[in-house]
């Protein structure tokens, strides 16, 4: 679990195929799922700031694994943003990205990713809000109860899946406060990621050099910056 790269979606994503029957039978722009995805991206556009807790599940029923993390996240505007779980700490100004790993003081520096057409940069919390508008076909399944809470439920496949790693994203709503209460990723390898948010805070007081980080820290530096 020290691979963060499943998270951001994001995040973050999985996959057993789609059949082809469920391709012809999906509408790419399901008008319930659309009208809630819409007020999400639109409440989330509108946050200067945010921060959560969050549990990170790895679910294998057939591997035998099921193991669960704890973290949290802080992000400010678009870009900035703070990430720790499973002893690693993942900080970006915007333009450099910092993967701390605690237990061996290694750190690794990058640029942030480019953002592709239909993806778009899974690594930045952000885009959970937003993700839904590229790439993506998705419907909505109804409501669920997800611990005391009533979602809605959207279900989210990948118009091209060929080269996807993923083949359903489910991410469940709250409906009294339209805030994002749990993402399942289900990968083509049968691996399932669930991240559950809690303690959700919008609009916080969050500093610039809360998101840089102090490269003394490490013992072991890989720049990967080109």
């Amino acid at each position: 679990m020290k691979n963060l790269l499943p998270i951001i979606s994001l995040m973050l994503l999985a996959n057993l195929g789609i059949s082809q029957h469920e391709e012809k039978d999906l509408n790419p722009q399901d008008p319930k799922a659309q009208e809630i995805l819409d007020a999400l991206s639109n409440k989330a556009a509108g946050y200067t700031s945010f921060s959560a807790d969050f549990e990170y599940t790895l679910l294998n029923k057939s591997e035998g694994i099921n193991e669960t993390q704890s973290g949290s996240v802080t992000m400010k505007g678009k870009q900035k943003y703070k990430l720790e779980v499973a002893g690693q700490e993942i900080i970006s100004d915007g333009e450099t990205v910092w993967t701390f790993i605690k237990e061996v003081g290694e750190l690794q520096i990058s640029d942030v990713p480019e953002e592709s057409e239909e993806d778009g940069n899974l690594m930045n919390p952000a885009n959970a809000f937003h993700m839904y508008k590229k790439g993506f076909k998705y419907r909505h399944e109804g409501t669920a109860t997800i611990d005391g809470i009533e979602a809605d439920v959207i279900k989210m496949f990948p118009m091209n899946p060929k080269g996807k790693n993923y083949h359903t994203v489910v991410v469940n709503i709250d409906k009294a406060k339209l805030e994002l209460v749990s993402m399942v990723v289900k990968t083509k390898d049968g691996n399932e990621y669930t991240y559950r948010l809690k303690n959700f805070k919008s609009n916080i007081d969050v500093n610039d050099s809360d998101f840089e980080f102090d490269e003394d820290q490490a013992d072991d530096i890989i720049d990967l910056r080109e």
